[in-house]
């Protein structure tokens, strides 16, 4: 689940992939035109003032930052 405000949009940190998020984050936004919190098990994240588009993750970009739960452990 991810909610969006004006200026930044939470997703819900369980079973986050830290690593794929960064990662997807930099596709999005581009290198250091974002700034990411932790807190309480939510990531909010905030785009970058001077960067022009501010669209936020979609569930399917959300989705695949997950981490991947293996069956039979």
């Amino acid at each position: 689940m991810a909610a969006r405000t004006s200026d930044f949009q939470v997703i819900e940190g369980h079973f986050m992939d830290q690593r794929k998020l960064i990662s997807k984050l930099k596709d999005v936004y581009g290198e250091n035109n974002f700034r990411v919190e932790l807190r309480l098990n939510r990531y909010k994240i905030y785009p970058s003032e001077t960067f022009p588009e501010k669209r936020p993750l979609s569930p399917d970009d959300i989705q695949a930052c997950r981490v991947q739960r293996r069956r039979g452990y």
